[in-house]
C-alpha cells in the first residue's frame, strides 16, 4: 500500500487495501452501534505523533472516549528500567489536549510494556469523558527517549457526539 499527497489540492490518496495504516491509524468497522474503534499499530522507533500532513487519523471533536487499550505485540526494552509510555491526544498543530489522557505512564510502566502479550487498559483523564472542542490525534511518548525494541497496537473506542 502506498500514499500519494497531491501538492496542488493538499489531499492524500492511497492505493491498495487500507485498514490500519501503522502509526497513522485507521477506523475499524464495528457492530457496537454508535461506538467506533480507532486502531494504531506502531514500532518503538516510529511512534504515533500529531502532524500536519493529513495522514493521521483524528478522533472527532466532542467525541467521548469509551476505552483505550495498549496491546504489546513485541516487548518494549530500553537502556534504563524506568521508561514508561504516555499515550494521549494532541491537536494537529501540536496543542496538547491531554498528553496522558488515554493511558498514563503509571499504567504503561516498563514492567507492563516489557512483556509481549500484555494488555494495558487505560484509565487516563479522557476515558469516559469528551475530548473537547478540537479533534485529537494520538501521540505515544516514552518518559525517557531510550527505547531499543518493541511494537504495539492501541485501540481507542469512542462515541462521536455531533455537538
Amino acid at each position: 500500500m502506498t500514499f500519494e499527497i497531491d501538492a496542488k489540492r493538499g489531499v492524500a490518496n492511497h492505493y491498495g487495501v487500507r485498514t490500519t495504516n501503522g502509526k497513522f491509524g485507521a477506523q475499524q468497522s464495528t457492530k457496537n452501534g454508535i461506538v467506533k474503534s480507532a486502531v494504531w499499530d506502531f514500532d518503538y522507533n516510529d511512534l504515533p505523533n500529531y502532524g500536519s500532513n493529513g495522514l493521521q487519523l483524528s478522533i472527532p471533536a466532542n467525541a467521548t472516549i469509551v476505552s483505550a487499550k495498549l496491546y504489546v505485540d513485541v516487548a518494549f526494552t530500553s537502556t534504563s528500567t524506568t521508561t514508561d509510555l504516555n499515550i494521549g491526544l494532541y491537536q494537529a498543530g501540536g496543542t496538547v489536549i491531554d498528553a496522558d489522557g488515554l493511558i498514563a505512564a503509571a499504567e504503561a510502566t516498563q514492567t507492563a510494556i516489557g512483556t509481549a502479550g500484555n494488555v494495558v487498559t487505560g484509565a487516563g483523564a479522557l476515558v469516559g469523558k469528551t475530548i473537547g472542542a478540537a479533534a485529537g490525534e494520538l501521540v505515544v511518548a516514552p518518559s525517557v527517549d531510550d527505547l531499543l525494541t518493541g511494537a504495539g497496537r492501541i485501540v481507542v473506542e469512542y462515541i462521536y457526539n455531533k455537538d
